[in-house]
């Protein structure tokens, strides 16, 4: 057994309360420390962009997205690609991220960013038409009205808009190759023997007026909107998957505090106002998975 001054020896040997505390403290400072450090870190991404302009909201968005919830974001430009092109070098790793319309093919074959990016205005369409064609839409009211004109639209290859078309009944072709070359072939569609097979090209509401721009002798339709239920997600790659969470509690967070719609009316709300949509006839189309 002890003697009793030993026992008194032993008790002076236990650690304060309040060092304890202190060395709580000091721990919970250092995890702190290191966390914000990792936080702090510089994301580098890959990215295409788009000569019209297009593409810079989307830049924008990540950007001030990650730095509001402390990440610093390099963007590295890979220039201007098809689609198709961008797409094929995502899914070689050239890519880091890519903007898409959500589908449920996509999101089961790359790593989705589940957030809307556009609130929805994506989904939302205006036609390009040649100019002397775009009083044919004029007394449209409905889809039967719409169908029943037979005009065919054009896409590039793999859009989810021919998903959309097919699944409400409406003629369409499929452009492959360089879609970009819808624009100069619809102005051909009238000329003599054109051979052009469709009518009009579906565009984005906040697309077709930036576009229109570098296409100035296509007309907008001014009577019609069609909507379906669908936006652009960001998708990674499976080297990147690991930012997932990062980029997206960012975004949702953007979405949260306004800065999403502050980007929104930033790049734009001037020519949302010039497409007149309040005074257009909104033609609702179902959307498939």
């Amino acid at each position: 057994m002890l003697a009793k001054d030993e026992t008194h020896d032993w008790e002076a040997l236990a650690v304060p309360q309040f060092l304890i505390k202190l060395l709580y403290s000091a721990a919970t400072i250092l995890i702190l420390n290191i966390c914000h450090i990792a936080q702090a870190e510089t994301l580098t991404l890959r990215m295409t962009e788009t000569n019209e302009g297009t593409s810079k909201f989307y830049h924008e968005l990540l950007l001030q997205s990650l730095a509001s919830n402390g990440h610093t974001l390099k963007i590295i430009n890979m220039g201007d690609r098809p689609q198709k092109r961008s797409v094929v070098m995502f899914e070689n790793g050239q890519l880091d991220i890519i903007w898409l319309l959500k589908s449920k093919e996509r999101s089961q074959k790359y790593i989705d960013v589940n957030v809307n990016l556009t609130s929805g205005l994506m989904g939302q369409r205006v036609l390009f038409v040649p100019p002397d064609t775009k009083t044919d839409y004029a007394k449209v009211k409905t889809l039967d009205d719409f169908r029943n004109l037979e005009k065919i639209g054009a896409f590039g290859a793999n859009w989810f808009d021919e998903k959309v078309w097919l699944a409400n009944n409406l003629l369409y072709y499929v452009v492959d190759g360089e879609w970009r070359s819808i624009y100069e072939r619809l102005l051909k569609k009238n000329s003599t023997k054109s051979g052009i097979p469709f009518d009009y090209f579906s565009r984005s509401v906040i697309e077709i007026v930036i576009e229109a721009k570098h296409h100035p002798n296509l007309a907008i339709e001014p009577h019609l909107l069609f909507q379906y239920d669908r936006d652009f997600h960001f998708y990674l790659n499976n080297k990147s998957a690991h930012l997932k969470p990062i980029i997206e509690d960012a975004l949702k967070k953007a979405a949260k505090s306004g800065l999403q719609k502050q980007l929104i009316n930033k790049h734009f709300s001037t020519q949302l106002r010039s497409l007149s949509l309040d005074k257009r006839t909104l033609i609702s189309l179902y959307t498939p998975e």
